[in-house]
C-alpha cells in the first residue's frame, strides 16, 4: 500500500491511500474514532472504481496528527496479529 501527503496543518493530515477499499478503510477509521485525541476523521472517494480514498484526520491541540495515525495502524496491526494462531493454531 502506498501512501500520498496531500494537506497537512498542525492538527490535521489528509492522505490519500493508494489501492484501498472499504475493507481497509473501515478499521482505520474505527480505530482512529475511539482515539480521544482525534476530533474528526472520514474518508472520501470520489468515484469508487476509479479512484484511490483520501483519510482526513483532525487532532486535538498539542497533538501530533502524524502520530496519532501511526499509533493507530500499529494498533490495527496487533489486533489482527494472532489471527493465524487463532484460527490455525490447533492444525499444527
Amino acid at each position: 500500500m502506498e501512501f500520498e501527503l496531500l494537506e497537512r496543518t498542525e492538527n490535521s493530515l489528509r492522505i490519500k491511500i493508494f489501492d484501498a477499499d472499504a475493507s481497509v478503510m473501515y478499521p482505520v477509521v474505527e480505530n482512529l474514532l475511539s482515539d480521544d485525541k482525534v476530533l474528526e476523521v472520514n474518508y472520501s472517494v470520489e468515484h469508487q472504481e476509479l479512484d484511490d480514498p483520501v483519510l482526513f484526520i483532525m487532532c486535538k491541540e498539542k497533538y501530533d496528527p502524524r502520530e496519532i495515525l501511526v499509533d493507530n495502524a500499529e494498533k490495527i496491526k496487533e489486533q489482527f496479529s494472532n489471527v493465524y494462531d487463532d484460527l490455525f493454531g490447533d492444525e499444527e
